[in-house]
């Protein structure tokens, strides 16, 4: 199932984070930084599937060259507590091919961020999930200079910047369960903006690869105003197969399955984001109860501590 995931972070100096460092990293690539005289090599890091530079139309060739590029990028940027680059991390629909996802990802990072004339170094990973299968996610390091007509870089592209602690809020609502606060918050950001792009950019490729999966970029708060959340179709399609006597068994079967799989997933999630999900128990118990009245009657034999 293809899953929503977009987030926007900045490199500071005044972290003492280098733009050098995190390309070598994302890169699984061996970079000196002139700045500190440091050599950082990630070369034995794993999951890296593709990296590569994109320039802007008039910017150097040389600058195809990471370590010139962000020690050229690091060189312009006096201040000690300068932001030489910002980062914006996606998930990758897992129902898109290698290929689909690469072609995907540069179209998003060129229409997005090249065309206002800033460099991108592209990096696509490819690890495990815990449930086994891959997590393919995306790792746009961006250069927060523009690139002037005759090739030199110029100033800062602070209509592209938004205020680090804006987008910090934005997260640390989400994380508490204020969505709708979330969200009505990032709508004057890039942050939003760039969140509803890479939806209509994902879909579009699902489309055209012939699936029915989608993502929202909306919250689920948001989602709900919207429409119904749908069942999940993958369990449906197991019980057509299953025949005669075998039906009631199999979909007992799978429905263990599936609830085994979500206490799993609520678990993890209620180490993380328990506001979250108190939020979600709260609205799914309203919802079930205008839906199925009877659900309104106490569990018999049970005492009031009893968790559902």
């Amino acid at each position: 199932m293809a899953m929503y995931h977009l987030r926007v972070q900045f490199v500071k100096r005044s972290e003492g984070r280098s733009a050098v460092a995190c390309a070598a990293y994302r890169a699984g690539d061996r970079l000196h930084d002139e700045r500190e005289d440091k050599t950082h090599d990630y070369r034995r890091k794993q999951h890296v599937e593709h990296s590569e530079i994109m320039l802007p139309e008039g910017a150097p060739s040389e600058l195809q060259d990471r370590e010139r590029l962000w020690n050229a990028i690091e060189q312009g940027i006096k201040h000690p507590r300068g932001q030489p680059a910002m980062e914006v991390e996606f998930a990758l629909p897992r129902e898109l091919s290698r290929e689909a996802c690469l072609e995907l990802t540069r179209r998003f990072a060129r229409e997005q961020f090249v065309s206002q004339g800033v460099a991108v170094d592209l990096a696509i990973h490819r690890p495990q999930a815990g449930d086994g299968l891959d997590h393919p996610h995306v790792h746009l390091l961006i250069a927060t200079r523009r690139f002037t007509d005759d090739g030199r870089i110029g100033k800062a592209a602070r209509d592209m910047q938004d205020n680090p602690k804006l987008v910090q809020k934005v997260y640390a609502l989400e994380e508490e369960g204020k969505l709708d606060e979330a969200l009505t918050l990032q709508k004057d950001l890039n942050l939003g903006k760039w969140r509803e792009a890479w939806a209509v950019y994902a879909n579009r490729a699902l489309e055209e690869w012939g699936s029915d999966a989608r993502i929202d970029h909306r919250t689920l708060a948001a989602q709900e105003v919207a429409r119904e959340p749908q069942i999940s179709i993958g369990l449906t399609r197991y019980i057509r197969e299953v025949r005669d006597g075998l039906w009631e068994r199999m979909r007992e079967f799978q429905a263990i399955g599936f609830r085994n799989a979500m206490r799993q997933q609520m678990d993890g999630i209620r180490k993380k984001r328990p506001k979250l999900l108190a939020e979600f128990i709260a609205k799914a118990r309203e919802h079930g109860r205008k839906l199925f009245p009877e659900l309104n009657m106490e569990p018999q034999g049970r005492g009031a501590g009893h968790e559902r």
